[in-house]
């Protein structure tokens, strides 16, 4: 078992690596292959540090209209600098994140789709 202080520096770790915008799963095979611990470990501590970054947050009084706005400012220069660099698996990326950060999908709205009998959807 882990002492105190080791279990303060991963969790430490852990919601670093989630603030350089790491994705969950990348942190959890990260923080398994840093620390040596077993993945099912590396989820509880990253759940954990994603619990302390939400109560952080709300604790702060951060306003989530205003984070909205500051991760679309984000996802824009993100879609510009793809765009410039011609990758479109990066603009595709950012674009579908936007799309739903925003919820201007037609999934999301008043919007109705049909499906093709390929179970493709069509506007």
């Amino acid at each position: 078992m882990a002492s105190v202080t080791a279990r303060a520096e991963r969790l430490d770790w852990a919601v670093r690596r989630l603030l350089q915008c790491r994705s969950t799963s990348a942190v959890v095979a990260d923080l398994a292959d840093h620390w040596g611990m077993s993945r099912r470990q590396s989820q509880r501590v990253v759940g954990q540090a994603h619990r302390q970054l939400v109560a952080d947050l709300e604790g702060a009084g951060v306003d989530r209209q205003q984070l909205v706005a500051q991760i679309t400012h984000g996802l824009m220069e993100a879609l510009g600098r793809a765009l410039a660099s011609d990758q479109p698996a990066a603009v595709v990326g950012a674009a579908r994140e936007l799309r739903e950060l925003l919820a201007l999908g037609a999934d999301h709205g008043h919007h109705s789709t049909t499906t093709t009998r390929h179970g493709r959807s069509r506007l």
